[in-house]
């Protein structure tokens, strides 16, 4: 039912007029400042979890979001891209590089909590950075790191060697 009304929609643009208004429609990102929030450089994931655990102090759910960075590592933009329940949150891949794309970011960078306090990465966590690191290779905005955070500590992927994946590696070869 929903094809057929979809249908009638596409056919009916063949009874327009020459002459006739179509809406336009325009996306335009403005920058207002040269930085995020007057942070440097974030060379270290505890300098990131240091940054944004004030934000996921204040969630009483899992919370996913993205640090888009430029070139040389400063933030350009922050976006939470999804909001879940007490265990999870479902994350759709699309919209972490969709703000990366728009803010001209080279790296992105994921974040989220474990409202438990216990920062280990569930199967889910493995499989969505697997999947955020493989879109991201193809869009060529590289994942440096995706952060769980914990109760007073995090774990990061990057310091413990997790953004390496045996299906690239053996690509590679």
């Amino acid at each position: 039912m929903e094809q057929e009304k979809n249908n009638k929609d596409f056919d009916s643009m063949k009874y327009l007029k020459s002459g006739e208004r179509v809406s336009i429609v325009q996306i335009q990102m403005k920058r207002t400042g040269k930085s995020l929030c007057g942070v440097g450089p974030l060379n270290s994931p505890a300098a990131v979890k240091d940054m944004v655990q004030p934000i996921f102090d204040m969630s009483d759910r899992e919370v996913f979001a993205v640090l888009s960075l430029d070139a040389k590592l400063l933030p350009v933009a922050f976006e939470v891209v999804a909001v879940g329940g007490i265990d999870r949150c479902i994350v759709d891949v699309p919209n972490i590089f969709k703000h990366a794309i728009l803010s001209n970011a080279s790296h992105v960078l994921c974040i989220h909590n474990h409202p438990s306090g216990d920062p280990t990465p569930s199967t889910e966590d493995l499989q969505i950075t697997k999947r955020i690191k493989l879109a991201g290779d193809l869009l060529g905005i590289s994942l440096i790191d995706h952060i769980v955070i914990g109760a007073d500590t995090y774990y990061s992927f990057k310091e413990r060697g997790g953004l390496k994946f045996q299906d690239q590696e053996s690509e590679a070869a």
